[in-house]
This record gives structure tokens, C-alpha cells and sequence, in this order.
């Protein structure tokens, strides 16, 4: 494991001024709102799911897939929170809904617990985030196959396969403790066995709808999703101490906000990582005067500037978006590069 100090130097992330009673009001979790969330979204997946087997044999049946795959990929909105632990009040809860949507993920829960706390506390700094979406200058090649999931889908698939075989990939020597080996390849083997068991019943049954309906999902509806992930890093400076210049915050309709949990406000996240999601919109007015403005639609004017930086950034690896950041006295100021 490396120490993340012997690269950067760790500083005190900018926070807003919120009072400590205040702040922890938005800190309640609820074990009702979590599985009201998660019931919904799993109607959601059996509903479109039921309906795309219905038109197998038919044109619709396609529309019919890729609907069930996007709302399918909204596991790792789900994944991601309960890895904070703060989806549910209950943390078996958490715990359960981590390694079941992990799965769908492709991901193991002890990879992704070391890998997700190193990005939280270094984001965006270059040589200790092992979640920056881009390189400097970015692999577009990578970029693009991502948009199917075919690049960090099939190195999730490798990484499993190492861990669940008992040998640590090469990304994951950086971040985890080598006393958690023992337990990241037990999670990495139920992963594991949990599509292999899956791949079993398809060629039991002679057919690929077992595998259509879980696995090969996370593949084909992975656009939406591969959008939304992109645009809250990329594109945007590396080395700041202030998440309003790393991270991206969207303004979105309400589908996509559940298919996303709230996960939008990604600079109220990154400042208050412990805030439950069903908190975010609340937290995020109450700062909304620190905070830059939100871009607007998924696939609106952020999307493609975003796009188009990471073009530029091929030739000059130093081009960044720098967000304009409200100053003490109400006016709006660009940040530095740093």
C-alpha cells in the first residue's frame, strides 16, 4: 500500500460556513426512505423487464432491453451510496444492498470501499486518486468504449477474477491494506459465483435471457449512466483543495434524479460525504450562495464542453474548466488553475 503523502501533501478541503447543529440535521438516516427507494427502482426493473420479455420475437423488444438496462444501471447510484453506509439507518442493510448491487456492478465491496475513501479524501489529485475518470492527455479510446462499459466493465471482470483466484491486481496493492486481502478475495468469490451461477442456468436452459437480464445489462443500457459518471470529474482541475473546482454539480428532471439518487449535487456530496442522498437537494439549497452553478441536462452545455476539453486536453494536457466560485462578498470569481 502507498502512502498517499509521500506523493501530495494533504490540505484542508474548503467547507462552507454551516453550523454544527444545523449541519447535523442533515445527517438522519431512514431505513423507510431507503427501501421506498430501492422498492421502487426494483418495480422499475421487474416492470420494464417483464415487458421486454414479453415482446421477445418482436422490433420492440429492443427499446424494450435498453429501458430495462439504463433503469438496471442505476445499481450503481445504489452501490456507491450504501458504500457510504448512509442508503439505509441499518447498516446490514447497507451492507446487503453494497455487495448485491456490487455484483451487478462487476465490483467487489472491499476494492471499491479502499478505492471510493482514497477518492473522497484525495480528489482529484493526480498520482493518489485511483477514481480519476481521464488521464492527462486523455485515452479517448477509452473514454468512448466506456460508453458501453467495455473498458472498466471488462477490467472489473479481470480484477474479480484475480482477486477471487487470491492475487491482487496491480491497482489494488496502492490503496488496500494487505491485511484486507483475506476479505476482498471472499467478496470477490461471491461476486463470482453469484454470475457464474447465472451463466449455469443460461446454458441449462439453452438461452441468453438469464444473462440479458443480469450482467450483460450493466453493458448495453450503460450510456446514460457512463454520462452521468463522466460529468462529475472530468474535464475539471486536478490538484485543488476546493470541490467546487473538482467536481461537477447538475440540475436534472426527476427520472433521472431517482435513477441517479440525488447523486447530482456532486460538490454538496464530496463537501459532506456523510449526508444521505435523500438529504442532497435539502443541503444543496441551503448552501446554494457558495456554490458555483449547476449545469443543466444530462446531455446539455456541460456535457459537451466537457467533451470538448477532453479533445483539447490531447494536445495541451493543461486545458481545464474552471468553475466561476461565489467570493465572500457575493460576487462570483474564477478559480485559479491550480
Amino acid at each position: 500500500m502507498i502512502d498517499p503523502e509521500s506523493i501530495v501533501q494533504k490540505q484542508e478541503w474548503y467547507s462552507p460556513s454551516l453550523d454544527r447543529k444545523e449541519f447535523k440535521t442533515f445527517l438522519k438516516r431512514s431505513n423507510t426512505i431507503g427501501l421506498l427507494k430501492v422498492s421502487l427502482w426494483l418495480g422499475l426493473l421487474v416492470g420494464f423487464g417483464f415487458l421486454a420479455f414479453r415482446l421477445i420475437g418482436t422490433p420492440w423488444a429492443v427499446p424494450a432491453f435498453l429501458l430495462y438496462g439504463i433503469v438496471y444501471t442505476g445499481c450503481n447510484n445504489i452501490w456507491h451510496e450504501t458504500s457510504h453506509g448512509t442508503y439505509f439507518k441499518s447498516q446490514w442493510l447497507n451492507s446487503f444492498f453494497y455487495f448485491f448491487c456490487g455484483a451487478m456492478e462487476l465490483r467487489d465491496m472491499v476494492d471499491f470501499r479502499w478505492s471510493h475513501s482514497r477518492h473522497h479524501t484525495y480528489t482529484m489529485q493526480t498520482g493518489v486518486d485511483p477514481e480519476i475518470p481521464t488521464g492527462r492527455p486523455p485515452n479517448l479510446l477509452i473514454h468512448f468504449l466506456d460508453i458501453f462499459y467495455l473498458y472498466n466493465g471488462l477490467l472489473a471482470i479481470w480484477n474479480l477474477i484475480q482477486h477471487s483466484l487470491g492475487i491482487p491486481s496491480k491497482k489494488v496493492r496502492a490503496y488496500v491494506p494487505e491485511d484486507e486481502y483475506r476479505r476482498m478475495f471472499w467478496a470477490a468469490r461471491g461476486v463470482v459465483l453469484l454470475h457464474l451461477a447465472v451463466i449455469a442456468l443460461s446454458v441449462a436452459l439453452n438461452s441468453l435471457l438469464p444473462v440479458l437480464f443480469f450482467g450483460l445489462p450493466r453493458f448495453y443500457g450503460a450510456f446514460v449512466q457512463w454520462a452521468f459518471i463522466m460529468q462529475q470529474h472530468a474535464g475539471l482541475p486536478e490538484g485543488s483543495w476546493d470541490h467546487r473546482l473538482a467536481c461537477r454539480s447538475l440540475r436534472l428532471w426527476f427520472p433521472l434524479r431517482f435513477l441517479f439518487q440525488n447523486m447530482e449535487h456532486h460538490i454538496e456530496h464530496h463537501i459532506y460525504p456523510i449526508v444521505p442522498s435523500h438529504q442532497l437537494p435539502k443541503l444543496s439549497r441551503r448552501i446554494a450562495d457558495s456554490m458555483p452553478p449547476k449545469y443543466k441536462m444530462l446531455f446539455g452545455g456541460g456535457f459537451w464542453q466537457m467533451e470538448s476539453t477532453l479533445v483539447r486536453q490531447r494536445k495541451d494536457p493543461s486545458v481545464s474548466i474552471v468553475h466561476e466560485i461565489p467570493t465572500a462578498d457575493g460576487s462570483d470569481a474564477e478559480g485559479g488553475t491550480p
